[in-house]
């Protein structure tokens, strides 16, 4: 009879080892999908600033920002600049102040993932001297 008990009591432990390697599994899933999205998340957030980077060179030798944003294939809609992405959208506002010795421009950029949280919002200042009398 006391074989038989030795059995079971080996049979709960393997039983037990088994339930604990599950839930082991089950949490370690869970954390490679989370980071899995997280990558996702900085790697839209790493393209979008690049973008907005270059476009914000092109913009520091442009008077007309508007022609700049659409041959860089920006679409106005609503007011405000937009760039349609796979994962993310870029969207630019631009404001003007008007000062005595020139034009003060500014360019926000706001990108977006496509699930709506915000990545970033850069400004993008310039400065364009007018003509000065003496």
């Amino acid at each position: 009879m006391k074989k038989h008990s030795a059995a079971n009591i080996l049979l709960v432990e393997l039983v037990l080892v088994i339930l604990f390697f599950m839930l082991c599994v089950a949490t370690i899933v869970q954390m490679f999908g989370l980071a899995r999205m997280k990558s996702a998340y900085a790697r839209a957030g790493s393209q979008a600033m690049l973008t907005v980077e270059n476009l914000e060179e092109c913009l520091a030798g442009e008077a007309d920002a508007a022609a700049e944003l659409e041959k860089s294939g920006f679409v106005l809609a609503d007011g405000r600049w937009e760039k349609n992405e796979e994962r993310y959208t870029i969207y630019a506002v631009e404001t003007h102040e008007e000062t005595e010795a020139g034009l003060l421009r500014t360019v926000t950029f706001t990108a977006e993932q496509n699930t709506g949280k915000v990545l970033f919002e850069l400004p993008v200042v310039n400065y364009l001297p007018g003509e000065v009398s003496p």
